[in-house]
């Protein structure tokens, strides 16, 4: 905790010296904003937030800090964001399935998506995939399909956590193919990938960004991305749309928010900033890196996208038989 402080105090300090704020009164009248992050530091969100961090602490004329609150996946973080005070000191990242997808997939949610929270922009996307242990002797998506319809024990698969939309992609997954799929849920993408590299589990699904190491080092094999086309760090995957089941696509996404209630002009200042960091060719090379793609946008085009997905969901949960909420 000291050391948080210190390091925050120091930023200040830096702050205002770069921006020629010198002196007690001035001092005093500086808050740091504070960009709120539902997950633990070193992962892919809060590699995003601390890479629009800079420009929107200039565009803003304050210090901006990521404070990162793990737990509830993401749900802890964006309680925070809900029932902060709309003064443009707070924003937050957050997958966009705890907006859209998590109220369909847990009873007890302590903010309403669309009401407690105004979208300012999306940040990036990337997509999911099918894959299995590279021992497993399935070398594509028409071998999965005969594995999981031939023997009951292959039918169980992992994803990063419970409630999640790789959690949800798997069991349409099934309901598509006519076969059960079991889900195993895990604290986190790494237990889920040391599980499926190990063989624990026969397959799983999970952002490409945490399996692109594992299939370049031979470790698992990705059978399939849900989605439309091919993904660049993956050219050899084929989509699941190019495949037959186009109805399977789903996209995973990064957007930014504020407390409801925070002033129009600094939801489009901050929108602004967002945009120029993630226009930057930099930026957006150490994305793809990550498995990501840079893709800013409107607020009215977020609110739009959060709605529709929330719709979607909606109906995919509908249809899953015998899906109860967490």
């Amino acid at each position: 905790m000291k050391k948080n402080k210190l390091c925050l105090g120091a930023g200040i300090i830096a702050f205002l010296l770069s921006t020629g704020l010198t002196g007690t009164a001035q001092a005093d009248s500086v808050q740091a904003a504070r960009i709120l992050v539902g997950f633990p530091a070193g992962g892919n969100v809060d590699l995003v937030a601390r890479l629009i961090a800079p420009d929107l602490s200039k565009a803003l004329g304050r210090p901006v800090i990521v404070d990162n609150r793990p737990g509830a996946s993401g749900r802890l973080a964006i309680n925070l964001a809900a029932t902060a005070a709309p003064d443009g000191s707070t924003f937050i990242l957050t997958p966009g399935v705890a907006l859209s997808l998590y109220p369909h997939t847990f009873t007890e949610l302590r903010y309403e998506p669309f009401k407690d929270l105004v979208a300012i922009s999306n940040a990036v996307n990337w997509n999911l995939g099918l894959a299995v242990p590279s021992s497993s002797g399935i070398n594509s998506f028409a071998d999965y399909i005969q594995s999981v319809k031939a023997d009951p024990n292959q039918t169980f698969f992992a994803s990063s956590s419970t409630g999640s939309g790789q959690h949800l992609a798997g069991l349409y997954l099934g309901q598509t193919l006519g076969v059960a799929l079991e889900h195993v849920g895990y604290k986190g993408a790494s237990e889920a990938i040391v599980a499926l590299v190990g063989a624990q589990v026969p397959a799983a699904v999970l952002n490409i960004g945490e399996l692109i190491q594992q299939s370049q080092a031979g470790k698992v094999k990705v059978l399939a991305l849900f989605d439309s086309q091919r993904d660049p760090l993956l050219p050899d995957t084929p989509s699941i749309a190019e495949l037959g089941y186009p109805q399977l696509k789903v996209k995973g996404w990064l957007a930014f928010y504020a407390p409801a209630g925070t002033k129009p002009e600094l939801i489009q200042t901050a929108q602004n900033s967002i945009a120029t960091t993630l226009n930057n060719e930099a930026v957006k090379e150490k994305l793809r890196l990550a498995g990501m793609q840079s893709a800013s946008s409107t607020p009215e085009e977020l609110d739009i996208k959060g709605k529709q997905e929330s719709e979607h969901w909606q109906k995919v949960t509908g249809s899953l038989p015998n899906f109860n909420k967490f």
